[in-house]
């Protein structure tokens, strides 16, 4: 058992780091592709993409098949002595090769399978926790909710979607292949118009109509296996923009409103940064670029060219770079939770982050305003009202060991408000970011309306395609008398001299017809002319809208471009003060400054 198992860790090893400059070399034609295809279709950009990454997972497989057999023993028995003789054939294409390389194949496989295991058992954990969403207990909104989802469902043709009304997302999902499931948030049922969330049910169903669910899976397995290779996840992170792309196109023509699905989104960018659970396995309608995808339905047919292909190219160079040093090394980051945080603002608004029951709750309260930062799961926040309405002054609430705690501490809630204060001030910049980008898009809303409106009616064509067909019907005409031409032409060659009159007779008739079709053909095309040349004069108008929207859409890009790069320096100081935050509650409850909460639910 343990002959073969050095070979295979060598084989194995050597595979991984010749992946290297495969990967690279797959980015890179990638990357050309899909800069080619930057303004085709998102179906053959999603095409591309798949087989790219098809590609990465059939390089190292056939490459570590290659390796293991050129490594095959042959035994000879002669003389009741058994002579085993190496065959080392040397595998197919090049391999990186080096004194030391054999000493540290085994280090690399034994990295490159703690990663693998660690990303597969995350993707393991993910599944579990999508099917618990799935048996999430329904109330009395299901019921009418779920009519909805038929209804829309039968126009995708499928049947029995089954809906979960859930707390813990900020969006709907799609989840499950076989028996397929759409997951609605509760939240939104109160915050957005009921048109709004079906247009986002909409884009859910087109995910199950193409199967994405399975696709995605497949997809999670391949960055367990590749996770250590960028270009794997580059072309991942590429699928799953142009499938969100090809969802928004579907969705758009079920409901024949593609502004629905985008004002739907646009609202739905307004909560990107709240950062609940990502369901990285399942379909939710917040994923891709949101406002590419606003803008191709707005707008369909503007891309943005090859922002993101062209710095591929140098990312494979400095891959193939690495390989040709000989250096192997990698590392590998999961995402950490993000905690929540709600600025006080003079709207008195609660935000709450992360919905997940075993993540440890605590809250910043400030007895002077609505304002409350919070951490954990949204089910504790009736708690934390009730105890705010006996405390006198600003505390820190949370739970620990299934008990609700306050600490009123000055000095410890000083230090917490502290901790929390460059969070809240970038949260008001992002607030106040977040009112100019929704000034633009109400812009870009109202120039959409006039854009409908300026749209031309279908039947302003009319004209245009009965000429069309009149000019059809002309040319089948003409091309039945040089039918006949032809064959009088034939008879002219070979008849007698009466039969020769009567095919020159017959040839100038002919020839009339066809000076007259050509006449009728002549004044037809004189008429599409004319039809078109006022086509453009009515499109005048679209086409000067459109230019508006070009305008208006510039600095809605760049305020998108700052809002990210807002949402995070937001994420990296939450994630510090989270830190700080439990280490002040440790340090509370050794010093014996907590109390138990007034009017907690300890029973919970």
């Amino acid at each position: 058992m343990t002959d073969w198992q050095p070979m295979f860790i060598s084989a194995l090893g050597q595979v991984l780091v010749d992946f290297l400059w495969q990967g690279a070399l797959i980015g890179v034609a990638a990357a050309i592709g899909m800069s080619v295809l930057r303004d085709a279709r998102p179906q053959l950009r999603y095409a591309l993409a798949c087989a790219a990454l098809l590609a990465c997972v059939l390089a190292p497989a056939l490459g570590l098949l290659s390796a293991l057999g050129s490594d095959a023993t042959v035994a000879a028995v002669a003389g009741g002595t058994t002579d085993v003789v190496q065959l080392s054939i040397r595998p197919l294409g090049p391999h990186l090769t080096g004194a030391g390389l054999d000493d540290v194949l085994p280090w690399i496989v034994a990295a490159w399978a703690a990663g693998a295991g660690a990303l597969s058992l995350r993707m393991a954990l993910g599944v579990c926790w999508i099917q618990r969403l799935r048996n999430t207990p329904q109330g009395r909104a299901h019921a009418v909710w779920q009519q909805r989802l038929d209804v829309l469902a039968a126009r995708f043709g499928l049947d029995a979607i089954a809906l979960r009304v859930v707390d813990t997302l900020d969006s709907p999902a799609s989840a499950g292949w076989w028996r397929p499931v759409v997951l609605l948030p509760t939240a939104l049922l109160s915050r957005m118009p009921v048109e709004l969330v079906e247009a986002l049910l909409a884009h859910e169903l087109a995910h199950i109509r193409r199967h994405d669910y399975l696709v995605n899976l497949l997809q999670g397995a391949i960055e367990a296996l590749l996770f250590y290779h960028p270009v794997t996840w580059w072309l991942s992170r590429r699928i799953r923009i142009e499938r969100e792309l090809i969802a928004d196109q579907l969705a758009a023509q079920a409901l024949g409103e593609p502004r629905r699905l985008a004002r739907a989104l646009s609202e739905l960018s307004e909560i990107r940064h709240l950062h609940s659970p990502s369901l990285h396995f399942a379909q939710a309608a917040h994923g891709g670029h949101l406002m590419s995808r606003i803008e191709q339905l707005v707008r369909p047919g503007r891309r943005t060219g090859g922002r993101i292909a062209f710095p591929l190219l140098g990312l494979a160079a400095a891959c193939l770079a690495f390989y040709a040093h000989a250096q192997i090394g990698g590392t590998q980051s999961a995402p950490t939770a993000k905690p929540a945080t709600a600025a006080s603002a003079p709207t008195h608004a609660t935000r709450m982050h992360g919905g997940d029951r075993t993540r440890e709750t605590f809250a910043l309260v400030r007895k002077d305003s609505a304002g409350i930062t919070m951490s954990g799961s949204s089910d504790d926040m009736p708690a934390i009202r009730r105890a705010k309405s006996t405390m006198g002054s600003d505390f820190v609430w949370f739970r620990r060991d299934n008990r609700a705690w306050v600490v009123s501490d000055p000095s410890t809630v000083a230090r917490a408000q502290e901790a929390w204060r460059e969070v809240e001030k970038v949260g008001a910049r992002m607030e106040a970011l977040g009112s100019e980008m929704e000034v633009h898009s109400e812009r870009m809303e109202k120039l959409s309306q006039q854009m409908e409106s300026a749209a031309p009616d279908h039947t302003m064509n009319a004209e245009m395609e009965a000429a069309s067909k009149r000019m059809e019907a002309l040319a089948a005409q003409q091309e039945a008398l040089a039918g006949k031409q032809e064959a009088l032409a034939l008879s002219l060659a070979a008849g007698n001299q009466a039969e020769r009159s009567k095919a020159e007779r017959e040839m100038q008739a002919l020839s009339a017809q066809m000076e007259s079709l050509s006449s009728q053909m002549e004044a037809e095309s004189d008429r599409m002319q004319a039809e078109s040349t006022r086509m453009e004069a009515r499109l005048e108008p679209l086409n000067a809208l459109s230019r508006q929207m070009e305008d208006a859409s510039k600095p809605m890009e760049a305020l998108s471009a700052r809002m990210d790069a807002l949402g995070k320096e937001h994420d990296a100081l939450a994630r510090t003060a989270e830190g700080e935050m439990k280490a002040l509650i440790d340090d509370a409850m050794s010093k014996g400054l907590a109390t138990p909460a007034p009017a907690a639910d300890d029973a919970r």
